[in-house]
């Protein structure tokens, strides 16, 4: 569908997408978004059903499968739970909804059958919440304007409310317009868009909850429209793969710009900057920004928060990061250069420290060991997330010692020590060089210990390469070359058809065959590379068998992936076979064999 759709923008047409329901209903995707839904930590929260993941998991393949589709014929949803959580550094909290799992594989069957068609569309410096798109990419674009082009002032964009002022109406018109024009699929989105939230309304009128899958995806869509309207004037005349073109025309509109006023435009979910050449024509955008959001998408930009900044006097605040244009060498040049918002992580230094201080009250030690992690895991977070910055070891210089000695008073009454970080279990395969002493307990005669914030390194943030995307092999191959991270295989299909399982294992109604282990047998089978895990041999429909490795667990952990591997019937049938002979084995490797007995060991004993 996204090359589809790439093949229309090119000729000049709009996509037209119709039978997305088939497709969003099909037992693929179902499994993939369940299977999806299950990865998130929000999988354990319940909606105002009662009911988590474990719920669908636990139960038959077909009656899931079933219900889903079900529900996608006459879709209703339950009312959403709404939670409130803190929003940083501030006093008022920020809603969330929460909706049911069954509303939420819903959402998640909808995001991934209609999100290559509009990935397709989107603006090419929009960032947030995009597959293979981040802050740092945003950043770095910033940044790029200021060097390539010298831009210098810059309008820091607010919209108030932008998620409880997303107009209904506007949203399913452009979905149409960006070619989702299977009606029934549209009447599902808005069914999700009014979903009541419990003991406060029954029907939502406007906005996209905050919470929801879908919410990010269609944020989006809403504001591609200004994407659109802002880059069309100007952007697109003048650029191509992201240099600028220096021509006559482009000096032409340069001095005209009471027709067309000179800006670049990055924007990351509803946070948005433009920078433009003059304070007049900062003003101007924010005038004619102001009426667009107004008078087309029934948006309110705030004046307060709208600021217009001169960045080579004063930093730009974008996404936690401060950017500013200082002056470099001798020829009167500036340069952009971005750095953490210390504010910002001073907040986050500051839960940090309330969280370390909590240790001080915990019972048990296995919980000690949980709570250092979940700590070590902020810090890490913050290191991760500023990484980009080049001068991210100062900005965290000032809250090393802060953080360091707050984690040694936390654990002192545990016997802490000061140890090199790199002969503690847990931080020794993230920072093997680092000699750094950290405060540290002793677990089970290995220390354990509270990373330090100064571990931040400077990583050098790349543009995006905008041919990087999941839905072409082409991007999937960029992304393999940028990250190391290789993308699932693909599945053989067949492992989905409950009457492959019902023929070949013929226990179906088992609850041991639940749908975790249906959806998770596939995910063994790529893990295993379609091999048999003892013997090798490559494996076709009528020879896979997928083992429980420990037949012993509890429901809720047999059917884990680390629990299952695909073996040959063969060998299946050696691994419950109660006695053996060399006969049953002659043709087996010795590594084989090894691996065969040690999961007979699990079976007999």
């Amino acid at each position: 569908m996204y090359a589809i759709t790439k093949e229309c923008l090119e000729k000049g047409d709009i996509p037209r997408f119709k039978g997305l329901v088939e497709i969003a209903s099909s037992d693929v995707v179902i499994v993939s978004a369940i299977h999806k839904i299950k990865a998130n930590q929000g999988s354990k929260t319940a909606g105002t059903d009662g009911q988590t993941i474990n719920d669908i998991l636990t139960k038959n393949y077909d009656e899931v499968i079933n219900f889903v589709k079900r529900c996608f014929k006459n879709y209703k949803p339950k009312l959403i739970r709404r939670v409130y959580i803190p929003k940083p550094g501030k006093k008022k909290k920020r809603p969330l909804g929460i909706p049911t799992i069954a509303d939420r594989t819903i959402q998640e069957c909808v995001r991934m059958t209609i999100e290559p068609i509009l990935e397709a569309q989107f603006f090419q410096h929009s960032y947030g919440f995009r597959p293979y798109r981040d802050t740092k990419q945003a950043i770095e674009r910033c940044v790029f304007i200021c060097n390539r082009i010298g831009y210098n002032w810059v309008i820091e964009g607010d919209i108030k409310g932008f998620f409880d002022n997303v107009n209904h109406t506007i949203l399913i018109k452009q979905l149409w317009h960006m070619g989702i024009r299977d009606r029934r699929m549209l009447m599902i989105i808005k069914a999700m868009l009014k979903a009541g939230v419990m003991k406060e309304t029954k029907v939502n009128e406007i906005g996209t909850p905050q919470g929801g899958i879908i919410s990010p995806l269609l944020a989006n869509v809403y504001l591609h429209k200004l994407d659109q309207w802002i880059t069309r004037e100007w952007e697109e005349k003048k650029m191509r793969n992201g240099t600028a073109i220096r021509t006559s025309k482009f000096n032409s509109l340069r001095n005209h710009s009471t027709i067309t006023r000179p800006e670049f435009y990055v924007r990351y979910a509803d946070d948005w900057v433009l920078f433009t050449d003059s304070r007049e024509n900062a003003e101007k955008w924010k005038y004619r920004i102001k009426k667009y959001l107004k008078e087309n998408l029934k948006l309110e930009l705030s004046d307060d928060k709208t600021l217009i900044t001169n960045i080579k006097k004063k930093p730009m605040k974008f996404l936690g990061f401060k950017i500013k244009m200082l002056p470099h060498g001798k020829n009167g040049k500036y340069v952009g250069y971005a750095s953490a918002d210390t504010e910002k992580v001073k907040r986050k230094v500051e839960q940090i420290k309330k969280d370390l201080r909590k240790l001080k009250f915990v019972s048990n030690q296995e919980w000690l060991v949980t709570d250092i992690n979940r700590i070590n895991s902020k810090i890490r977070g913050i290191i991760n997330y500023y990484s980009s910055a080049p001068s991210i070891n100062r900005d965290v210089r000032q809250f090393r010692e802060i953080l360091k000695y707050a984690s040694y008073k936390a654990i002192k009454k545990y016997g802490a020590k000061w140890i090199p970080a790199n002969e503690c279990y847990n931080l020794a395969p993230l920072y093997p060089d680092r000699t750094e002493q950290v405060p540290a307990i002793k677990i089970k005669g290995k220390w354990l210990g509270i990373m330090s914030i100064g571990f931040a390194t400077w990583i050098k943030a790349n543009q995006k390469n905008q041919k990087e995307t999941p839905y072409t092999a082409e991007g999937r191959k960029i992304r393999l070359q940028n990250t190391g991270k290789k993308p699932l295989a693909v599945r053989a299909q067949w492992l989905l058809d409950s009457g492959y399982l019902n023929l070949i294992q013929g226990v179906k109604s088992s609850q041991l065959y639940n749908f975790e282990f249906f959806m998770n047998r596939c995910y063994a089978f790529n893990r295993d590379k379609g091999k048999c895990k003892i013997c090798g041999d490559i494996l076709q429909p009528f020879n896979t068998r997928t083992h429980h490795i420990n037949n012993r667990l509890p429901l809720d952990e047999i059917n884990k992936v680390s629990n299952l591997a695909t073996v040959c019937d063969k060998c299946h049938t050696l691994i419950h076979k109660k006695d053996i002979d060399k006969s049953d084995i002659s043709h087996l490797k010795a590594s084989a064999i090894k691996k065969l007995e040690k999961y007979r060991k699990y079976i007999h004993g």
